[in-house]
């Protein structure tokens, strides 16, 4: 299973419940890449983002509908305190589905990790005219199915 050859419209189980493609991203950092499927939750319609990174670490990650956290060296979110683990500038190389975004446009992002469980992420991106705030958690390969090919 190449989680970095998903396709559009394509299904996944993750733990479980199963989800949509809705969207592919390519982004580019030096010489690295890192592909980010935005997800559609079949039961009750969230969206979601897994990011798969080449090194095979995957990320599932849920995007919240809140603004105002601040970049810092510690957050604390929900009762939990996260600290930065990661920070650069991500690139759109490529992209399928639908999305707001365009070739080359840039982010700036910020990762920090739960203190108490080290799987736990909270995901901070900053783009040109907006930024979007999401947690998640890293995800074992042996949790996820790929159903079916793309429709």
């Amino acid at each position: 299973m190449n989680l970095l050859e998903l396709e559009i419209n394509q299904h996944i189980k993750i733990e479980n419940v199963e989800y949509k493609i809705i969207n592919k991203v390519k982004f580019n950092e030096k010489a690295s890449y890192w592909i980010e499927y935005k997800l559609q939750n079949i039961q009750n319609s969230q969206m979601y983002y897994l990011n798969v990174e080449i090194s095979s670490k995957v990320i599932l990650y849920k995007i919240l509908d809140i603004q105002g956290i601040q970049l810092k060296m510690n957050i604390i979110f929900e009762n939990e305190e996260y600290e930065l683990f990661e920070k650069g500038k991500g690139k759109i190389k490529t992209y399928s589905g639908l999305t707001d975004i365009a070739l080359n446009d840039e982010v700036d992002y910020y990762e920090y990790i739960s203190k108490t469980d080290k799987k736990k992420i909270l995901s901070i991106e900053k783009w040109k005219d907006e930024t979007e705030i999401s947690v998640g958690k890293i995800i074992s390969l042996s949790k996820i199915k790929v159903l079916n090919k793309a429709e």
